[in-house]
């Protein structure tokens, strides 16, 4: 059990929906925040004016609710009941930011986004309770490599440099075999910022006026998988 909640607790799994949360809600998310911590941004406004800046250049609409859970140490993706979230530790988004830039924060954010966008959220609790499969690292190494492109794609287009872009996952990854890991190593995960960043650098900014009618699926898909000139 403990090397399941390792596990779990190392894969950013996503979903859309409002920010903040639902009042209907409040006891699903603590029940989550309880998971995570039992076995970031300064508020939660912060996070949401984050948020917000990432959805606006991506022309999305919020789809999952975002809610910080202290002690967790960490920010992640993941869905219950149906509804999709956003989890982070405020603290640990703080630490990461001060060693680096506020830059980190939002590509933290925007990787998690990453993972909503490419449709991997899953229902972590069933997991855990083995109602479901867990990925395998292999896919789960690939997971993270998708939801890296997307924040490289989004911190360019928020004006950030590549360096910047790069910032977070230079101090939280780490070199060497990954094949025994959820995650890859760090030079796989730049590599993977870069191309998402190089990407956007090719893309026209109209996307950002996007039509409300496309859905957040829509419109990656559609901005993302366009001209793919940039290398």
């Amino acid at each position: 059990m403990k090397r399941l909640l390792s596990i779990l607790l190392f894969i950013p799994i996503l979903g859309f929906s409002q920010g903040g949360y639902y009042n209907d809600n409040k006891s699903d998310v603590s029940k989550l925040c309880d998971f995570y911590r039992g076995n970031s941004f300064s508020s939660n406004v912060s996070a949401e004016n984050a948020l917000n800046r990432i959805l606006e250049v991506t022309g999305m609409s919020k789809r999952f609710v975002l809610y910080p859970c202290n002690d967790i140490d960490n920010c992640l993706a993941t869905s219950y009941k149906g509804i999709r979230y956003i989890l982070y530790d405020r603290y640990f988004m703080e630490e990461i930011a001060n060693n680096t830039s506020s830059w980190s924060k939002i590509s933290i954010l925007a990787h998690e986004v990453g993972h909503h966008v490419n449709g991997h959220s899953i229902d972590l609790l069933s997991i855990a309770s083995g109602q479901i499969d867990a990925p395998t690292l292999k896919e789960s190494r690939q997971m993270e490599i998708e939801a890296d492109e997307y924040s490289g794609f989004v911190l360019q287009k928020l004006g950030a440099s590549l360096a910047q872009a790069q910032s977070a996952i230079n101090r939280l990854s780490s070199n060497g075999d990954d094949s025994y890991s959820t995650h890859p190593n760090r030079v796989k995960r730049l590599a993977a910022i870069e191309r998402g960043y190089n990407r956007a650098k090719g893309q026209s900014s109209s996307y950002s006026n996007t039509s409300s009618t496309l859905t957040a699926e829509d419109y990656f898909y559609r901005a993302y998988n366009a001209p793919k000139n940039a290398h």
